[in-house]
């Protein structure tokens, strides 16, 4: 989901943490093989309240193997000043843990120096990052995800604990998030008013805090995404849902 895009990782190392602090503890086998075939997401980005660019998303399972893949678009004068458009993709297996990312790219049209690669090998638990002419490696813990892969999982948990903590790559750097559980929100969105459950998450070194919105009527997909602080209000709404 593209707005948890935006987020910077700028802690590039990774200190091993225990295993039942991480997200994998959470999760249960029969939501992962519950996920549905196909879904079909676009939403509006926002900055500062101005609608600037759209993002669709697709997701795939073929049996145990799964494939995203999500575009964004500049829109209106805002596409005279971000002329590129940005692809990601993140494929990977649906295991008994949900999803377990092997290959996740970030592209963009216009320059070609944004271009990052990570490459996940479970057996070795290694992670390989490739970005600027550079390839770095690093540990690579139980339950990580990519930057695209992340909020997908959170349908995979059949239940929510009130702090949830997980490592996310985005080809560059490899971070740890924790998000802390909030409460029910019932909120209003192009495709109708959603009884949601949020999370939040607080950046101390900046300010910033990221909220997610997750729809218990669709399986608690992600349908709202919000940062703000450090000079920043950006948020990804959601404006059409399939589900197959």
């Amino acid at each position: 989901m593209n707005v948890i895009h935006h987020e910077r990782a700028r802690r590039a190392s990774w200190r091993p943490q225990p295993a039942a602090a991480l997200l994998l503890a959470l999760l249960l086998a029969p939501a992962a093989y519950a996920a549905p075939s196909r879904i079909h997401a676009e939403y509006a980005m926002l900055n500062n309240r101005q609608h600037v660019g759209d993002v669709t998303e697709n997701f795939e399972r073929h049996g145990h193997a799964y494939r995203i893949n999500s575009v964004t678009r500049a829109v209106g004068v805002f596409a005279y000043f971000a002329k590129g458009v940005i692809h990601l993709q993140s494929r990977g297996n649906v295991t008994r843990s949900g999803l377990q990312p092997l290959h996740f790219e970030h592209q963009r049209s216009d320059d070609a120096a944004k271009t990052s690669f990570a490459d996940f090998d479970w057996k070795k638990h290694r992670l390989t990052m490739k970005y600027d002419g550079k390839t770095e490696t690093a540990a690579l813990p139980a339950g990580a995800q990519d930057r695209l892969s992340m909020m997908y999982q959170f349908m995979f948990l059949p239940q929510y604990n009130r702090t949830l903590r997980f490592y996310m790559t985005n080809g560059r750097a490899l971070t740890q998030y924790r998000y802390r559980y909030v409460g029910e929100e019932k909120i209003s969105t192009p495709i109708g008013a959603l009884l949601t459950v949020r999370f939040n998450k607080h950046d101390p070194d900046d300010g910033e805090n990221t909220d997610v919105w997750l729809a218990k009527a669709w399986r608690y997909f992600p349908v709202r995404v919000r940062i703000q602080g450090n000079h920043r209000d950006e948020e990804q709404l959601i404006t059409h849902l399939q589900f197959h």
